[in-house]
């Protein structure tokens, strides 16, 4: 039977909640494995399905995309009429562009489709059946969940591959790079912060409720353990660095409350909540020497020009500082990498076309000796690849929709201002202008968009 709501004063169609589940069990699977490699038949069919699903819903809805809400939605499409408009008329490599749109950009695209019809799906739902929605909400946190945990089932499975000599398939363990199932660790921050970000989200929820010692809180305290384990197990210092400033976000939500409340109880808690993430952040910097010497490894980094060691970092060591000491690598290589980025969008502010390795390309026009790829910053080499209009409808995009999400429903704000807050975030100093993470970022930026549309009832 049709489901009838009100959004945005005009009458809208929910399809039944049975179809409602199968979407967020698609995306709870496809989420799960978007990154694993050799997974693309799960993923592609997911994604089909989904997208199939999804059209008859936004079909019977068109009318509401014509408000001004909807906004983040026609931004979205105009990043696709802009790519296609790059590939016919300001194409750098039109080989190259064409292999990319009819494998990045075409998935981007049914990806789109299922966003907006899942938006629209839930956004309904949470109007006239509540109860179900929660059912939704449930297999929504499992897919963001998959993750982390498909991540500690190949970490135990190794251990019992070391321990007792067991014959488990590669794809159940984590590999070593340059190997069939390799999964890079900046694919664990794009996937895993966001489980990070809605436990937080719950976790605030619940101390407003006066329930962090309930048996939800714990599994959410054991999801943000699973995720900064992660982090540390990988080395990864950006996964670090945005979860200490999330949840520094978080502990000021609660410090914000307990000023309006003037809640003894309530300060107490906060202050020992804001502890923990400072007394870890504190043991890293003392135990990193990386973090220690960035802004002295930055005033080297930047200077591209006197120190070209950045231009092939495989047989290059980095340069030495003032006191003649040599600096991190790591260091060196992203701030210098980024700084030149910066230089080759103002030299090409439209772009080269393509997503990925875009550095790379358009650094051999003026250091053509340089063996580049990425910027390892996301946003500065998508910006490479179609330019400032790109980067304008894309960030854009994202941050009208984390803005709007802000006054929508819980789970817009769950989904918008926490795991939106945090891919858009990532997307700074992590190397996620390719393959997977645009599609799911753009899947993410939809959704969201589409879930913060006002609903009202009638």
């Amino acid at each position: 039977m049709m489901n009838q709501v009100r959004l945005l004063g005009r009458q809208i169609y929910t399809p039944p909640s049975f179809a409602i589940y199968l979407q967020c069990a698609l995306f709870a699977i496809l989420f799960g494995i978007w990154v694993l490699p050799e997974t693309i038949l799960i993923r592609h069919l997911c994604l089909f399905t989904g997208a199939l699903i999804s059209l008859y819903t936004i079909a019977r809805n068109l009318s509401i995309f014509g408000s001004k809400n909807s906004l983040p939605i026609w931004m979205v499409g105009a990043l696709f009429a802009w790519v296609v408009f790059h590939l016919i008329f300001l194409s750098s490599d039109f080989d190259a562009q064409w292999l990319e749109f009819g494998t990045i950009w075409k998935r981007t695209a049914i990806g789109f489709i299922f966003a907006c019809g899942l938006g629209l799906s839930l956004n309904g739902q949470l109007l006239i059946a509540p109860d179900k929605a929660k059912i939704s909400q449930r297999i929504l946190f499992a897919g963001f969940a998959l993750p982390t945990l498909i991540y500690w089932i190949k970490f135990g499975a190794g251990i019992l591959v070391a321990r007792y000599g067991l014959d488990v398939p590669e794809l159940m363990l984590l590999q070593p790079e340059a190997t069939k199932y390799f999964v890079h660790k900046s694919a664990y921050v794009f996937f895993c912060l966001p489980l990070y970000t809605i436990s937080l989200a719950c976790l605030y929820e619940l101390y407003l409720k006066g329930n962090l010692l309930s048996r939800n809180a714990m599994i959410y305290f054991i999801c943000i353990a699973a995720v900064l384990l992660n982090f540390i197990h990988e080395k990864d210092r950006n996964g670090e660095i945005y979860a200490f400033f999330l949840t520094l976000c978080f502990c000021g939500l609660i410090l914000k409350d307990q000023i309006r409340t003037l809640s003894y109880q309530k300060l107490v808690v906060g202050c020992l909540i804001t502890a923990i993430p400072v007394m870890g952040a504190f043991y890293q910097f003392q135990n990193n020497a990386q973090w220690n010497s960035i802004i002295s490894d930055a005033k080297i980094a930047v200077q591209i020009d006197q120190y070209n060691n950045w231009q092939d970092q495989a047989t290059l060591k980095p340069p030495q500082n003032e006191e003649g000491r040599q600096i991190s690598g790591t260091n060196y290589e992203r701030i210098a990498w980024g700084t030149a980025a910066l230089r080759l969008i103002g030299q090409n502010p439209l772009g080269f076309g393509l997503v990925e390795r875009s550095f790379g390309r358009l650094g051999k026009k003026v250091w053509p000796e340089a063996k580049l790829h990425q910027s390892h910053s996301g946003w500065l080499d998508f910006t490479l690849g179609l330019g400032l209009p790109g980067i304008f409808l894309l960030l854009g995009a994202g941050a009208i929709a984390w803005y709007q999400s802000l006054t929508g429903s819980s789970l817009s704000q769950i989904i918008g201002g926490w795991v939106l807050l945090s891919l858009l975030l990532s997307m700074f100093t992590t190397e996620l202008s390719q393959k997977v993470y645009i599609d799911g970022l753009i899947f993410m930026i939809s959704l969201v968009a589409t879930l913060n549309l006002r609903v009202q009832s009638d």
